[in-house]
């Protein structure tokens, strides 16, 4: 096993919170984030205006994505480890589910982009309509997340060793996060008000809980892999090799 190559898909995630960051907010500009009540009109002007801006920020943002892959693998090594070596159903449901959040914020990246290449030929109710979908679909594509912390909680739960491989307080915060993801049931809803997708639960308290959940696991995650490989005849190693 290759402490180096956990470590380095584990910091991964926060390669991934701070460029998606920076492509969204801090190059596209969009913070605070696009209002479901502007019009067609407005919501034209902002991609006309500030086409190169948004291309730049999306490419940047699209790129950050895929960074979120080694970080789940590095979550699920250690979720390999706690179920031991027989079966790993969660292990595989948590890394399955970390695709969902990866595509939830590729395709908008890239539906942002195919809105900025041909300037001035989408309508502005086709750009409205475009826009939507892709809020939708980088604030509201709450399943995916829902099934993989439910994956992290349980699994992290279940361990009953002596010295279990992650703190059972960061179990019972992933089963408290999917319960507070589920809000996204609503924001089809709400155009105005706490659950838009701009609103103070629909976007704020998510977004929030989110980037606390990247940098808590991140956290957790390598001190799992510093615990497991710095110590002979760990019972996690112990356990794989059997």
């Amino acid at each position: 096993m290759s402490k180096s190559n956990e470590l380095l898909c584990a910091h991964s995630g926060l390669a991934f919170g701070l460029l998606m960051a920076i492509g969204i907010f801090g190059i596209a500009g969009w913070l605070p984030v696009h209002d479901p009540s502007w019009s067609a009109e407005h919501i034209a002007r902002i991609f006309q205006d500030d086409r190169t801006r948004i291309q730049i920020g999306m490419m940047t943002m699209a790129s950050a994505a895929v960074l979120f892959w080694p970080f789940a693998a590095a979550i699920s090594t250690q979720l390999r480890r706690v179920e031991g070596r027989d079966s790993h159903p969660l292990t595989y449901v948590q890394m399955a589910s970390a695709t969902g959040t990866v595509m939830a914020i590729l395709i908008p990246a890239y539906s942002w982009l195919a809105v900025t290449y041909r300037p001035g030929d989408p309508s502005p109710e086709t750009m409205q309509l475009v826009n939507d979908f892709n809020w939708f679909n980088f604030v509201g594509m709450f399943p995916p997340a829902v099934i993989q912390n439910l994956a992290i909680g349980i699994c992290i739960l279940s361990d009953r060793s002596d010295r279990p491989l992650f703190p059972r307080w960061l179990g019972i915060a992933n089963l408290v996060e999917a319960s507070v993801y589920m809000v996204g049931f609503l924001m089809p809803f709400s155009q105005v008000g706490l659950f838009a997708w701009n609103g103070l639960i629909g976007f704020w308290a998510v977004a929030i809980l989110f980037f606390g959940w990247l940098v808590t696991m991140w956290w957790a995650t390598v001190r799992a892999i510093k615990t497991t490989l710095h110590q002979a005849g760990d019972p996690y190693i112990d356990r794989l090799r059997r």
